[in-house]
């Protein structure tokens, strides 16, 4: 074909065949050197348990990411090394392209450099679950890139937050989360009866989470089982007594646990009817007032 356009345009289509070639196979190679090496880290994870779960998923995580940038990179270079005579040529023209990138894209680069303390600090893993910015809304991390992170919030929203605008992060996934769920009851409530279906809630919580609670890795003994941690807070709410359970849980077990025991919990104090605490709002009619006042 290239043959046939040799009379009219005066081009060494051989030299262009060679170029393309020689790029097809560089990022053909490319390509399946990373298929194979992320193949590989598959194959070592599932045969070795040298790393958590959740190291695993987030070193998977950032080989895909970054695996990415590389063959772009790699692209990028043997595309334009036949261009320059010496390798150092290449290295210098790509150092001031991304110089000029760098300087146009500082928030690119900012979101980089948070992303690879946030990884190398270990401050989240994927399968983590946090809340972000001060946010009531939290989600579980599903991928961390060096740029962006991935978290798939309560609701099965997808949120993508870049690196750099993370802020401030709670993580309630660091090993095991606790439990710590609070009730106000009336004044005219008997403590002694609430306490004592409060340590019947617990005792039926333990048999039902006995997977969920968090063991000691030494010791094999429950680190925190559920029970009644007793009245507080009398002083600071004028409605009533405030009395709360605890226990520690596995952190990846969180989130059913303390939906089940909400459940329980409004069972067992819509059966043993106990009084909740109420406000009372008295409202006076204006002219009624002024009626009476005269």
């Amino acid at each position: 074909m290239f043959e046939s356009l040799k009379p009219f345009v005066d081009i060494d289509f051989t030299v262009i065949t060679e170029y393309v070639i020689s790029l097809g196979t560089t990022s053909l190679a490319t390509y399946l050197a990373i298929k194979v090496i992320g193949y590989l880290l598959n194959q070592f994870f599932k045969r070795s348990r040298l790393l958590e779960e959740k190291k695993e998923e987030t070193i998977k995580s950032l080989y895909k990411n970054t695996s990415n940038y590389v063959l772009a990179i790699i692209i990028l270079i043997a595309a334009i090394k036949p261009f320059f005579a010496d390798l150092s040529e290449v290295i210098l023209a790509g150092g001031i392209i991304a110089a000029v990138i760098g300087f146009g894209a500082q928030k690119v680069v900012n979101d980089i450099i948070s992303g690879i303390f946030m990884v190398f600090e270990g401050t989240i893993k994927a399968g983590d679950f946090i809340h972000l910015n001060g946010e009531i809304e939290g989600g579980t991390v599903e991928e961390i890139g060096f740029r962006i992170t991935k978290i798939r919030l309560l609701n099965g929203k997808l949120l993508t937050i870049s690196n750099g605008e993370i802020r401030k992060m709670v993580n309630g996934s660091v090993y095991k989360r606790r439990i710590f769920e609070s009730v106000i009851f009336s004044f005219h409530e008997d403590p002694i009866r609430v306490k004592e279906i409060f340590i019947n809630v617990c005792d039926e919580l333990n048999l039902k989470h006995h997977a969920y609670l968090k063991r000691n890795e030494k010791t094999d003994e429950f680190e925190e089982k559920y029970q009644v941690y007793g009245f507080h807070s009398m002083d600071s709410s004028p409605l009533g007594y405030k009395i709360s359970i605890v226990a520690t849980v596995n952190d990846t077990d969180y989130i059913t646990a303390v939906l089940e025991a909400k459940e329980l919990l409004a069972k067992t104090i819509y059966r043993e009817k106990i009084k909740m605490a109420e406000t009372y709002v008295n409202v006076e009619n204006s002219s009624q007032k002024q009626h009476l006042s005269s």
